[in-house]
């Protein structure tokens, strides 16, 4: 039982085709990319954590020094603290939950 295949159309190729081409990129220094999550980043992925229901503990380093408190939300360009406190985000240098 040999069947025949259809015949297929091979269109004939009657010209130079050119599409490949060879590029090479090289460099002197090396690249690092030293992208560090901003802080904004940071508060943003604590407040959308499972871990987050009301509050997180939470480490803050500003220009003034290390705060240990608890932020229950923010409010325009503040953190809001559990015990009242309103902490600048423009002031923080990093942010950590603990």
């Amino acid at each position: 039982m040999k069947k025949d295949l259809p015949k297929v159309y091979a269109n004939p190729i009657d010209k130079e085709i050119r599409n490949n081409s060879d590029v090479f990129y090289g460099s002197a220094t090396e690249e690092r990319s030293d992208r560090s999550i901003n802080v904004y980043e940071k508060i943003n992925q604590i407040f959308a954590s499972p871990h987050h229901v009301y509050k997180s503990n939470v480490l803050i380093k500003t220009k003034n020094g290390p705060i240990k408190t608890t932020i229950v939300g923010k409010s325009g360009n503040f953190l809001l603290a559990l015990n009242g406190d309103k902490i600048n985000m423009l002031d923080i240098v990093d942010i950590e939950r603990i």
